[in-house]
């Protein structure tokens, strides 16, 4: 029996995209779309010397493979008393200057922490969807950073403020945690406990024998007294055999063949799904697409793993758009704007964005 199965619903096609995980997954997902946004939220708080530590689901994952889990859907990172003001009156203003919907936890935990979010379709639901091909939609999680706010207790535990966060009931003694120390994580760089493999073991027991695929509320789920390896190598045993890496109507072949006319350009329609802007850009040996679609943005990640060379333009409508195409900047080519209003949004955020790489690229 092969233990990831009931991670995947075997009813609906199976197809995995750099921004939206894996199509018939159960569980919430880590995508390289979320990666890419961590990276840059985390070089903020390091450039402007926030003292913060990553903690939970990320670095169980590490402790276990070094990776963090597929279904690891945000990242939750502790900040103390003295950094609060850091963060508050320095941090914030400039996450929302570079685009990032920052907002305070809600009743009963205010005053416990803040949301950091972005690449959100609807700013009240975790769940809006775009569509991968026809029939088949798919969810873009939100690429979501928790931050929450800890004191340490007379007795040197650390509990977060307002009781929200695990640490409010746990004896976690803060010599754990400071000074940190660094680990590279996937595709990033982050602070960590200085004894962060003891904490780990307190909070979750032994994570190489207890599997639990869960995010928030839902269990998707639970194996107790299994073995990771066993399980990883079921998990990657159905991704390479069960889960296609390219839409529908392409091949391999196909793909394989394809060469891009830097002459041949192309304007999708706006309700054009990924499925058949990859098929007209493979047939027609597209060098060149503007994407017009508001959601058609949400591509350029596997526009540009599938067809590196050709060059991709994005149509801009919204503020929403412009904050997001920021965002995924590495991998778009060129902009065009619907007015000179979201024209200045985009530039300003732009700007925001890089006065930040700058200014960490000027000071290493």
């Amino acid at each position: 029996m092969n233990l990831a199965t009931p991670l995947f619903d075997n009813s609906l096609p199976a197809i995995r995209t750099s921004i939206a995980g894996i199509s018939n997954a159960k569980y919430e997902q880590l995508t390289d779309g979320s990666k890419e946004i961590y990276k840059q939220v985390l070089r903020i708080f390091e450039r402007h010397k926030l003292e913060y530590f990553l903690f939970a689901g990320a670095i169980v994952g590490y402790v276990r493979n070094g990776r963090m889990p597929p279904w690891n859907d945000d990242l939750d990172v502790i900040i103390f008393e003295d950094q609060i003001q850091i963060f508050e009156n320095r941090i914030l203003p400039l996450l929302r200057e570079c685009g990032y919907a920052c907002w305070p936890v809600a009743a009963p935990y205010t005053g416990g922490g803040y949301h950091i979010l972005a690449l959100q379709q609807d700013a009240n639901s975790r769940c809006a969807s775009i569509e991968l091909a026809d029939g088949i939609p798919v969810v873009v999680p939100w690429a979501q950073i928790d931050v929450f706010y800890t004191s340490v207790d007379e007795a040197g535990f650390i509990r977060n403020l307002s009781n929200w966060g695990m640490y409010h009931t746990k004896e976690v003694p803060e010599t754990w945690v400071r000074p940190g120390t660094f680990i590279h994580l996937d595709s990033f760089r982050a602070r960590v406990f200085s004894n962060y493999e003891d904490d780990i073991r307190h909070e979750y027991g032994n994570v190489a024998a207890n599997i639990v695929v869960h995010s928030h509320d839902k269990v998707a789920l639970k194996l107790m007294g299994s073995d990771w390896e066993k399980f990883e190598f079921d998990y990657d045993a159905l991704l390479s055999t069960r889960v296609r890496g390219i839409p529908p109507s392409l091949s391999r072949k196909r793909l394989a063949e394809f060469v891009p006319d830097a002459n041949r350009r192309f304007e999708t329609s706006a309700d054009e799904n990924f499925d058949a802007i990859a098929k007209t850009i493979c047939e027609d040996a597209l060098g060149h697409v503007t994407l017009t679609g508001a959601d058609q943005s949400f591509w350029v990640l596997d526009l540009k793993r599938l067809f590196p060379s050709v060059k991709l333009e994005v149509l801009i409508g919204t503020e929403r758009e412009a904050k997001r195409a920021v965002h995924l900047r590495r991998f778009i080519d060129s902009v065009q704007f619907s007015d000179p209003t979201i024209r200045k949004i985009y530039e300003d955020c732009l700007l925001a964005n890089d006065t930040t790489i700058s200014r960490r690229s000027g000071s290493t």
